[in-house]
């Protein structure tokens, strides 16, 4: 048996891919961005929603329903790492990879 996609997760790592905002996307969806945070945790999206955020994100339906396994590899450490893709978070990574490389380079 073929397991199903999670879309929420779909949704997120493209989301982050495209360098969206989890705020943007719900003012444009008309919704809070809780209720988008929401909605990226949960295994199934209904495929009306899912046809505004492709139009809204402009993407195929089909990219949201199943990504390309290049694109979320990519994105799975920054989604592990800063769920909620804060400017913040990203400084911070930032600062940490510095840091890291000044170490090795003493």
């Amino acid at each position: 048996m073929m397991k199903k996609p999670h879309l929420g997760r779909n949704l997120s790592r493209i989301r982050l891919y495209y360098g969206m905002k989890q705020a943007t996307l719900a003012k444009a969806l008309g919704i809070s961005q809780q209720a988008v945070s929401k909605m990226e945790q949960k295994n199934t999206i209904g495929d009306e929603l899912l046809l505004k955020i492709a139009k809204i994100m402009d993407v195929k339906i089909s990219l949201l329903k199943k990504p390309d396994p290049d694109l979320v590899q990519q994105n799975s450490n920054v989604q592990d790492d800063f769920e909620n893709n804060t400017d913040m978070g990203l400084v911070i990574e930032l600062v940490k990879r510095l840091l890291k490389n000044e170490k090795k380079n003493k």
